[in-house]
């Protein structure tokens, strides 16, 4: 595949703006309001409404701030897109060329020649798209009457002629323009605790009901992406998927002394995937399905089984055995055989129940089993590699007793056994949380922000990516898109 191609794709797959703009977009004519300070990335919504409106004719854009050819250099995508489009100064484009898109330089314009070639392009052109960026040069140029009165005159050519016109503004607190508008966004930067991020806000959106006012979005390779709000049920599997394990080809477990995750992004962050012989955390905030932390681990779990390495499960809450073998298609012995869930000695208790001072007998023995069942796998496959995943409540019951020798010896045993020990626990287990986190290799946070979901990796530290279900492929999986 050449460069553009690629380039193309990767559009095609990250470009996203909200299902409420989206389907305000879809009118036949509008006019929409782009707010926000400098660096909030009003310019690349204004372009990447473009490219998902597939908007490159009759088109006039129409710059205050930069010139077009700093454009075409910012915005990778942008020649290609428009087929080298025309860049031109208002007074060299010809009768014959109206319908080719063409970018402006006025950055040295009086509102009044401005304001009589947008006037032009409504009343020759049908159903053009304009866009002003940015609208505080004419406007800050002009008293208010005559704004006003010019704004006016736009607004009625534009409901004649079927045109769409977006304003792009620096000045969120000036409201001159938002009773004129069909539609108004606020763009801004926000902190939730210590994590920056990006918002899109909806203020108005003309003939749509906005069922969420605002949505966090990326610029990263200069696209605008928002996400989707978290939704529990893109993370279960079913029936009429694939099982993860038909979908996952086989390469070679190891690689520097790292077992890979299986996501670019994350493998880049680690220095190449888990480090061999390692501890990993991942913690999943409260209210989050533990299935979101099991789609995670898809990738990794699914590479070891179709490797013939063994897998060692112990439950976790939400995450049943039958689940493990049906998300992973464990149909054949052989396939069924790598892969050891172990279940509780009583199953109507949870593990830390046999940790606490009222089953001090089914905590050793639970234990033993645990021991066993690691050394059955070793011996079964001597020179295959373990993977071994843990819910926290095993962990968790050591905790309970004070008993820290007994945890260290216990992570110590599954350590010194396994390729890779992976514990999913929560943030409400402060203690264990506390402790993993003094003795893991990586350590990785599962968060919500503003209805979307996150990872960061504390050990080592990391920006957010954001967490992406795969809703197009045959099977529950994940992306990961980094905040920029």
């Amino acid at each position: 595949m050449s460069n553009t191609g690629r380039n193309n794709q990767r559009l095609d797959n990250f470009a996203n703006i909200p299902i409420e703009l989206k389907q305000f977009l879809q009118q036949d004519t509008y006019s929409l309001l782009i707010k926000g300070h400098a660096g909030t990335g009003k310019t690349t919504l204004a372009l990447t409404i473009l490219r998902e409106q597939d908007v490159n004719t009759n088109c006039l854009y129409i710059s205050t701030r930069i010139s077009p050819e700093k454009l075409f250099q910012y915005y990778w995508w942008l020649e290609n897109f428009f087929n080298k489009p025309k860049k031109t100064d208002l007074t060299e484009v010809s009768e014959t060329e109206s319908d080719s898109p063409v970018f402006v330089d006025a950055r040295l314009d009086e509102p009044g020649p401005l304001f009589e070639r947008i006037t032009n392009e409504l009343m020759d052109i049908k159903a053009p798209t304009i866009i002003i960026d940015s609208w505080d040069a004419v406007g800050f140029l002009m008293d208010k009457e005559a704004l006003m009165n010019n704004l006016r005159v736009l607004q009625t050519w534009r409901e004649r002629s079927g045109a769409r016109i977006i304003f792009v503004t620096e000045s969120p607190e000036d409201k001159t323009l938002d009773f004129l508008a069909d539609g108004v966004v606020e763009l801004s930067q926000k902190y939730y605790d210590d994590k920056k991020v990006r918002e899109i806000f909806f203020s108005k959106l003309r003939g749509v009901r906005i069922n969420h006012h605002s949505y966090i979005f990326s610029l990263n390779n200069a696209i605008f992406r928002s996400f989707d709000r978290y939704d529990a049920k893109q993370f279960l599997f079913y029936e009429n998927f694939t099982p993860l394990n038909k979908t996952t080809n086989k390469h070679g477990l190891t690689r520097n002394s790292h077992i890979p995750t299986g996501y670019h992004e994350l493998d880049d962050l680690l220095g190449g995937g888990f480090p061999m012989n390692g501890i990993v955390s991942i913690e999943l905030d409260t209210h989050i399905n533990t299935k979101v932390a099991m789609t995670f681990l898809g990738k990794i779990v699914s590479n070891f089984i179709a490797n013939k390495n063994p897998v060692l499960f112990q439950p976790f809450k939400g995450v049943s055995a039958a689940y493990i073998s049906q998300h992973f298609g464990l149909s054949s012995s052989s396939q069924s055989g790598l892969v050891k869930v172990l279940v509780p000695v009583n199953k109507s208790k949870k593990a830390s129940h046999y940790l606490s001072s009222h089953g001090e007998d089914e905590n050793k023995k639970q234990i033993e089993i645990y021991q066993n069942t690691i050394s059955a796998l070793k011996r079964k496959y001597p020179k295959k590699l373990l993977l071994n995943v843990l819910g926290a409540d095993i962990a968790e019951g050591f905790q309970k007793n004070e008993s820290r020798k007994g945890l260290e010896y216990f992570i110590s045993f599954i350590k010194s056994h396994s390729a890779i020990s992976i514990f999913v626990l929560r943030s409400s287990q402060s203690n264990l949380r506390n402790y993993l986190s003094e003795i893991s290799d990586v350590h990785l946070r599962i968060l919500e922000i503003n209805g979307t979901l996150f990872l960061q990796s504390q050990i080592p530290r990391s920006h957010l990516y954001a967490i992406v279900p795969e809703t197009n492929s045959q099977y529950s999986g994940i992306d990961f898109h980094p905040i920029v």
